[in-house]
């Protein structure tokens, strides 16, 4: 990898920087990009703008960065190459997951990102940020520039060829920004669903449950599952290459299973996580209810605890069902049989699912500890890329 300085591009640039609309078309022909995801900053309105407008970018807002950063690894999985937006304070917000998930598993995104605080802004509240931000991306060793001059890009691409790592475009205020650019806002038709609740049953294993999840899931179905015993459970017990395992970016799973269905609409998706990692980043639901993918099965194995940790309890995973039907999913069941369970696996395997569907099952806090971990990340996510696109 090559180090942080030979990455920095300065502003003795000579050449002009492409203006927002300019920078989406370079780097459509640059670096094949057809995928953009992000949260709105006004600095990069006309690049925003641009990116909803082109029918040949697939655009996906989201309502926080690190959903972007899961949904951009997703469509990656897809066979995309995904843009992302967001200002620098987000760049700091999603931190954990760049290096967790994007430089963990060697996917290659791209970063148009505004840099509040930069030398010579004013404003108070960027620049303890604006100060730490090359610090931030240097700390990574990950390529940056901040001007977007042709040159730039072309050297960007050659960096990212060589080391599959994130690459970053560091945009200051005043530059390349229409303020006439408007993006039209989505409208929801999502509605309330009932839930489905059955009686209570004694609570099974996280073992049983994923026994019976694994046993029941074809190679067809994509799989993913969430950070800590769940992803090594699947992965020791029944690894296979349909099955992407989060091991880290925790409270992203659904983003990325988001990202991954929004680009192979006709895959069949199932994600697995524990009731700690749906509660982290709830805006997950939102976004799913809004978006409703179809042949979308959401699996939420609830023991109330931080069981991955050190056992804390989890603050409000009762009301988990509540909210997947209040945010649009299509079909939400909140059930502690794992009878039911098998019942419910069996009949969306065999019928199209429209919408999502939530599965809360109630487990109890039993089960192994002692598994292998899916280290090799990188090797895991080219798999299940190849798994499901070549």
């Amino acid at each position: 990898m090559r180090r942080p300085e030979e990455h920095i591009h300065t502003p003795e640039n000579s050449e002009t920087d492409l203006s927002g609309e300019a920078l989406l078309h370079e780097l459509k022909s640059r670096f094949n990009a057809d995928f953009v995801t992000g949260l709105p900053c006004g600095e990069l309105r006309e690049f925003i703008a641009a990116s909803a407008q082109d029918k040949e970018i697939l655009h996906l807002p989201t309502t926080n960065e690190r959903e972007s950063v899961g949904i951009a690894a997703g469509a990656w999985l897809a066979g995309k190459k995904p843009i992302l937006y967001m200002q620098n304070s987000g760049l700091f917000e999603c931190s954990n997951d760049l290096g967790s998930l994007l430089v963990a598993s060697e996917i290659p995104t791209i970063f148009v990102v505004s840099w509040r605080g930069a030398p010579g802004e004013t404003a108070t509240q960027h620049l303890a940020t604006g100060n730490a931000t090359l610090p931030l991306l240097e700390s990574f060793g990950l390529p940056y520039s901040i001007t977007a001059a042709p040159s730039d890009v072309a050297q960007l691409h050659e960096q990212q060829t060589a080391s599959n790592l994130p690459i970053f475009f560091l945009k200051t205020r005043e530059k390349f920004n229409k303020p006439q650019a408007i993006v039209a806002q989505p409208t929801s038709t999502r509605k309330k669903t009932e839930v489905y609740r059955d009686e209570p049953h004694q609570l099974s294993s996280r073992e049983e449950a994923l026994q019976l999840i694994a046993t029941l899931t074809p190679p067809n179905r994509a799989l993913f599952s969430s950070t800590g015993l769940i992803s090594r459970s699947l992965y020791h017990h029944f690894d296979s290459p349909n099955q992407f395992y989060n091991a880290g970016a925790f409270g992203l799973t659904s983003s990325i299973a988001l990202g991954f269905s929004s680009v192979k609409t006709d895959v069949p998706v199932t994600i697995v996580e524990g009731d700690g990692s749906v509660l982290t980043n709830l805006g997950n639901i939102n976004l799913i209810g809004h978006q409703q993918p179809q042949n979308f099965l959401h699996i939420v194995l609830d023991n109330g605890a931080y069981v991955s940790c050190s056992g804390e309890e989890t603050v409000g995973s009762e009301f988990i069902p509540d909210m997947a039907a209040l945010l649009g999913y299509a079909n939400v069941f909140s059930i502690s049989s794992l009878d039911n369970l098998e019942a419910i696996l069996r009949e969306t395997s065999k019928e199209q699912m429209t919408g999502p569907t939530m599965v809360h099952v109630k487990i109890n806090q039993a089960g192994e500890r002692q598994f292998r971990r899916p280290l090799g990340m990188a090797e895991i996510a080219k798999r299940f890329k190849t798994h499901f696109t070549s």
